[in-house]
């Protein structure tokens, strides 16, 4: 479960975002990703908060119907599964880029499509075979994704100068707000962790304990990333891929290299981690009756996970395929039981494409 949210939370932004962040507010930005993680872990606190209260699936669908009654509840949850279809379209066309920039070979319209594609059923497949086999792939890409990143930070510490420090803030502080707003983006993603609470042990003690761990130990690696990042590179400021460009500078090509496959394997272990989610976000749904017969798939004795998320809609979403009004409307002529008002409300999600 911590790999969980570890692995929701480290994904590009940190490999990306200190480039950025020295480049609007100089050495002074360390001070905007500590108050980024400090946000951020008081939200988490939130949810850890609601968390110890509550054990079904579904996180904060599960909350909100709870707390403001089934109508709110709907629209949180079929907002929240809808934003992790789209999140997980964008992140598989990230690890297709990110791949295209070590194998050059398919950096091609055609091959980017192809491999969009292969990394959605692939994780399809990963997950149809039950829950076990999904978390231990994404505890397995959470490992694989920290080790470039502790060997980035453990090197990078005996190169770091402290006059690259100086001057400290040399655009002053009046951009603060911006840089710790554009921050905030690499720091989301801890919320996923508490969305299979149903399939855990102990889950109303377990998920704030989890949650707390994550948001500390997330904060203390951006913060020593960035550090090490802005002591070791003197150029740092509006690179594109800064934390490549620092461990190039101290550990040459290899130091590059490194870095360069840490970002593919973390963002392919995002996409693993939304391949575990998204399916219990509209299983919580279904759970509860609000969902179309025909997207509704049983819960089995086995404990095993039915993948019940749309593969397609997520590869229709990246390679936007245009949908037939006929097959949409056939989607929201389903039968559910309590809530037939709220769908047309929430359906808006559908036509974004």
């Amino acid at each position: 479960m911590t790999a969980l949210g570890i692995n929701g939370v480290i994904g590009s932004g940190i490999f990306l975002l200190p480039g950025v962040a020295v480049g609007m507010m100089g050495p002074a930005s360390i001070l905007s990703f500590a108050f980024a993680g400090f946000l951020c872990f008081m939200i988490a606190l939130c949810f850890a908060e609601a968390g110890s209260r509550f054990s079904g699936t579904g996180g904060p669908y599960v909350y909100a119907r709870e707390a403001f009654g089934g109508f709110m509840g709907f629209q949180v949850g079929w907002m929240t599964w809808w934003v992790r279809v789209i999140s997980w379209a964008a992140l598989a066309n990230a690890f297709s880029m990110a791949l295209a920039d070590i194998v050059p070979g398919i950096g091609g319209f055609a091959a980017q499509k192809a491999v969009v594609t292969g990394v959605i059923v692939l994780l399809a497949a990963v997950n149809v075979r039950g829950v076990k086999t999904g978390a231990g792939l994404t505890n397995l890409f959470t490992v694989a994704k920290l080790i470039p990143l502790a060997v980035f930070l453990f090197a990078g510490a005996f190169f770091v100068k402290s006059a690259r420090f100086a001057p400290f803030a040399p655009h002053g502080f009046g951009d603060f707000g911006e840089t710790t707003m554009v921050i905030l983006w690499a720091f989301v993603g801890f919320e996923v962790l508490t969305v299979p609470a149903g399939e855990m042990k102990r889950p109303q003690r377990a998920v704030p304990r989890a949650l707390v761990f994550v948001m500390s130990l997330v904060t203390v690696i951006y913060l020593g990333v960035h550090a090490v990042a802005i002591g070791t590179y003197d150029e740092l400021a509006g690179s594109a891929n800064p934390v490549a460009e620092s461990a190039r500078a101290f550990l040459g090509s290899f130091g590059g290299g490194l870095i360069g496959v840490g970002i593919v394997l973390s963002i392919f272990g995002t996409n693993a981690g939304s391949a575990l989610i998204a399916p219990r976000c509209i299983f919580a749904l279904a759970e509860k009756g609000q969902l179309p017969a025909a997207l509704t798939f049983p819960w089995r004795a086995s404990r095993r996970w039915p993948f019940c998320s749309p593969r397609w809609c997520r590869w229709r979403w990246r390679c936007r395929v245009p949908s037939r009004s006929s097959q949409s409307s056939a989607w929201w002529r389903g039968s559910y039981s309590t809530f037939r008002p709220a769908w047309p409300c929430s359906c808006f999600g559908a036509a974004i494409d």
